[in-house]
């Protein structure tokens, strides 16, 4: 088995209000996250700092270890806090996951010596979607102590499986899994893109 851990934590600055809480395609971001994740995980575990807007979210809720560390610190509570070795996370302004590509990632995860798998697109990695073992722990731990918040801070310290692009691209053509919302801007544009307009 695997976690799931929707990392729900973010500030949403740019955004202006909180992004877990916006409605896309008739349902929250949180619960399109979650829903994405049951069919692949269980448990899900919802991460942030401030638990009191998500009461009804239909997944356990976990607050942050480490509160404003930022997506780093919420990685460090889901594998603090997962029952199991490995825990698939996903950022919760990440309206889509396609299930075939979920699929991949958990069938990594279950034959694979490494301790991260990650996809990646051109030369960046996609690291709000992909999968964390327990192993990783102290090595996020030390990147937190020294205040590097960057997830890939510690990618160099432990063994990584890369899903290049012509591996990942067959189950997500467009990599609409690794879209994301960081601004009402975003929001406007990825819907219309699903109501075939184009902004």
């Amino acid at each position: 088995m695997i976690t799931g851990a929707v990392l729900a934590g973010g500030q949403s600055r740019r955004f202006g209000r909180d992004k877990a809480l916006e409605i896309f395609q008739g349902n929250r971001l949180v619960d399109r996250a979650v829903q994405g994740l049951c069919a692949l995980c269980d448990p899900v575990l919802v991460v942030a700092n401030d638990l009191g807007p998500l009461l009804d979210v239909d997944a356990a809720l976990v607050r942050d270890v480490l509160p404003r560390r930022g997506p780093l610190g919420g990685i460090y509570t889901a594998l603090y806090f997962s029952p199991h070795p490995w825990v698939l996370v996903k950022a919760t302004d990440m309206p889509f996951l396609e299930p075939a590509l979920g699929e991949q990632l958990v069938r990594e995860a279950a034959r694979t010596r490494a301790d991260v798998i990650v996809a990646r697109m051109g030369p960046y990695y996609e690291p709000l979607l992909a999968a964390y073992h327990v192993r990783c722990l102290p090595h996020v731990a030390r990147c937190l102590r020294e205040d590097r918040r960057q997830i890939i801070s510690f990618y160099g310290k432990v063994r990584l499986r890369v899903l290049e692009e012509e591996q990942w691209r067959p189950l997500d053509p467009e990599g609409k899994s690794f879209w994301n919302v960081n601004t009402p801007e975003d929001l406007r544009r990825i819907l219309a893109h699903e109501d075939g307009r184009e902004l």
